[in-house]
């Protein structure tokens, strides 16, 4: 009995709407299509072009530094065509001197776009939790990082996309990103 009274109201709902928007158009504002005309989307998606068919290199540089010691580098690279999207997941187990595992991790979600003017919004998704360092005991706490960003990047230009620090210590890492095109 409630689905009939639910289906019922809808009815009434949208007979009252195309109402409303019938005198509307006789009042020359605005007019619904009918229902044989196709509805066009005004919102920006709509209006984008297609993908391109190209590929794009993204590389990641992240840089930790600890202290005094001298900065450790990595890099992530990993191609990406117009408008699709790329993943990197690279994990592994460390044993503490108390034979303790910690789980490492590295991963890694992009996904391009070319904009007009030849240059490409990147969306970034990054999970860093690293080896436990030189001097660092189980008890410590292991630091992870997990940044999410669009960046505006131009081909072949590197940009420092983001910087952070341990909550516990004076660790610093860094992150440096690079989109190229390749023709």
């Amino acid at each position: 009995m409630s689905k009939r009274l639910l289906t019922i109201a809808t009815l009434l709902v949208l007979t009252a709407a195309a109402a409303g928007a019938q005198s509307q158009s006789q009042s020359g504002q605005a007019t619904v299509p009918k229902a044989s005309e196709p509805v066009v989307q005004a919102n920006a998606a709509s209006a984008r072009q297609p993908a391109q068919l190209v590929n794009i290199k993204l590389e990641l540089t992240i840089t930790d530094q600890r202290g005094a010691a001298p900065p450790t580098s990595k890099t992530v690279t990993l191609v990406v065509a117009d408008r699709a999207s790329g993943r990197i997941r690279t994990q592994g187990e460390v044993r503490m001197p108390n034979q303790r595992a910690v789980n490492i991790n590295l991963n890694v979600d992009a996904q391009p776009e070319i904009t007009r003017d030849n240059r490409v919004r990147m969306s970034i998704v990054l999970e860093y939790k690293p080896q436990v360092g030189e001097g660092d005991t189980e008890d410590r706490a292991t630091t992870s990082i997990l940044e999410s960003m669009t960046v505006i990047l131009e081909d072949g230009k590197p940009l420092l996309v983001s910087q952070s620090a341990d909550p516990y210590s004076d660790r610093k890492v860094k992150v440096e990103a690079k989109a190229t095109f390749l023709k």
